[in-house]
């Protein structure tokens, strides 16, 4: 079943968290990932989240699991809290 994925976190440099979103995306890709995009809040600049669908929840733990620590390294993010959202389909409205 496939899910949308919303993780997101407070970045202390934007820009760089987005070039590193943008670095990844096509690993994330292959490894499952697709009709993503990072987006920032308009009402808190640094707050970031990634959105992205995926075959199931265990396909983003497992390139989480691949990436994660590189991309957090990369992006200026290793350290801090981020909140993840796992979200099913209920309907079609």
């Amino acid at each position: 079943m496939t899910v949308l994925v919303q993780m997101h976190v407070k970045a202390p440099d934007a820009a760089r968290f987005v070039a590193t979103a943008e670095k990844y995306a096509p690993t994330m890709a292959e490894m499952g990932a697709a009709n993503g995009g990072v987006f920032e809040d308009e009402n808190e600049p640094g707050l970031m989240t990634i959105v992205a669908e995926w075959a199931s929840h265990d396909a983003m733990m497992t390139a989480a699991d691949k990436i994660g620590e590189a991309f957090n390294a990369e992006a200026g993010t290793e350290g801090l809290e981020w909140v993840t959202h796992i979200w099913e389909r209920r309907g079609d409205a």
